[in-house]
């Protein structure tokens, strides 16, 4: 999968709001009858962006998410002075807090 930021145009650190007002933006200009593949690539960046949980789930799981993990995970590390990385700590970096 292309990374869905780019997909969707948007910034990496996008909400739930900014992602979605670009999906229904991208969708006005490639609707699914008039250009089905575009249609599908939005639609695939759009589910994994939507909420902190998709976003979660896409950095950890999708193969192609790979570099972008360990940057996150790097920064993260970073701002927690090398400490472990707990779970609550990764929940709340996925929902950008």
């Amino acid at each position: 999968m292309a990374n869905p930021y780019r997909v969707l145009d948007v910034p990496d650190g996008a909400d739930d709001q900014e992602v979605r007002a670009a999906y229904l933006a991208l969708v006005r200009r490639f609707p699914p009858e008039r250009a089905p593949e575009e249609f599908g690539r939005l639609r695939a960046a759009y589910a994994a962006l939507r909420d902190a949980r998709s976003r979660l789930r896409f950095f950890l799981f999708e193969p192609s998410a790979g570099e972008s993990i360990d940057e996150w995970l790097e920064e993260l590390r970073c701002e927690t002075n090398g400490s472990r990385l707990s779970l609550e700590k990764l929940r709340r970096a996925a929902r950008g807090g």
